[in-house]
């Protein structure tokens, strides 16, 4: 067993390899790749957890690295998404980097799963860093609507056997929750769970919003009845 999770400690180290040396952008734009302090602090966190406790699940969206293309660099890119820490890892050469998520220009888009991240800001985070990854679900010209998966590092007590103490940890996938960015400005607007506030959305188009939503049943928690509504409010 602790040999199990030797080899877990040291395959989270090799997140912690993170370089400035990525190439540099044009003038004016952050590297591509930084070492981002704050998700050290959380992967040393958890590295120490993993030491201690059997950790079960996993913190990523894919454990495996997929082939992506990275807009606008337009070249392709081993990557993947740690949902857990809200950060993109990328293989360049044999280390294992992290994308700097000031670049809010960047798309990463998978070659497989017709799956695309964008690098939104969600003003009303608490969080001190407000930059996250979003998955794109429509591309429509005035409104777009992004899925934002989650998960969290939890720590599980078991009840005691005998005289020993069990407890361990593990990654607990949350409810999803909906995006919404207008005009491709970069800025995330948390979607209501509620029809009437929906409606509030589209403050020019309210009767129409409201009628294809009772027309067509709309249920606003639902990914799919999202994705008609906006493409819906795109074609007013």
């Amino acid at each position: 067993m602790k040999s199990l999770i030797r080899k877990k400690f040291i395959a989270l180290s090799a997140i912690v390899l993170i370089s400035t040396a990525g190439f540099s952008q044009a003038a004016g734009k952050a590297s591509m790749f930084h070492t981002d302090i704050s998700s050290e602090a959380i992967l040393q966190k958890n590295m120490g957890k993993t030491y201690k406790y059997v950790v079960e699940g996993t913190p990523y969206y894919d454990q495996s690295f997929s082939s992506a293309t990275i807009v606008p660099i337009n070249k392709v890119f081993m990557v993947r998404y740690n949902v857990a820490l809200d950060v993109m890892e990328v293989i360049q050469k044999t280390d294992t980097l992290l994308m700097n998520k000031s670049n809010k220009n960047y798309l990463v888009k998978l070659n497989k799963g017709n799956v695309t991240y964008k690098i939104l800001e969600y003003v009303e985070s608490k969080e001190e860093d407000k930059l996250g990854y979003y998955v794109q679900l429509t591309n429509g010209k005035n409104v777009k609507l992004y899925r934002k998966d989650r998960k969290k590092f939890v720590e599980v007590k078991r009840v005691a056997y005998g005289s020993i103490n069990g407890s361990s940890a593990k990654y607990k996938e949350q409810k999803s929750e909906y995006y919404i960015e207008y005009g491709g400005n970069g800025t995330a607007v948390k979607f209501p769970r509620k029809k009437k506030s929906v409606i509030k959305l589209f403050a020019s188009k309210q009767k129409e919003i409201k009628a294809f939503i009772k027309e067509n049943r709309i249920k606003v928690t639902n990914e799919t009845d999202l994705i008609k509504l906006i493409n819906y409010a795109n074609s007013l």
